[in-house]
């Protein structure tokens, strides 16, 4: 079974972007706003989010915040243009697995879900099918 994970972020390039860069090897929905991502993760089980900081109506940090809160086993990923060592150590702090800075280079993204990945499969232990 392919792994699941809900990319956010309010601009349309950059979720083009990120789902070309992870097509095929993982199922991929997309969300433009955090909200609609709450909405999303409260109705479906998602294994990794690549959650963008800065968006209208609710940015990444409260999103973080109500998704650990809800769903601590969800691991993810903050992606921001914003280049503050504070908001990368309050996302970390909050739970966040991983924080790219954009732009990032499309191996980058690749590695940083692929380690989410391995994370997941090593809290599974041994024969734990996923």
């Amino acid at each position: 079974m392919k792994g699941r994970i809900l990319l956010v972020d309010d601009e349309d390039i950059v979720l083009r972007s990120c789902q070309r860069i992870l097509s095929g090897d993982y199922e991929i929905d997309t969300a433009r706003d955090g909200l609609a991502a709450l909405g999303m993760v409260n109705e479906k089980d998602y294994d990794v989010l690549v959650l963008d900081i800065k968006m209208p109506r609710m940015d990444g940090i409260e999103v973080l915040r109500r998704v650990k809160e809800a769903r601590p086993d969800v691991d993810v990923i903050m992606v921001t243009g914003l280049h503050e060592i504070g908001t990368a150590v309050k996302a970390m702090k909050l739970g966040a697995l991983d924080y790219l800075p954009k732009p990032f280079e499309p191996e980058e993204l690749r590695l940083a879900v692929g380690r989410a990945f391995d994370r997941r499969a090593a809290l599974r232990g041994p024969g734990a099918d996923g």
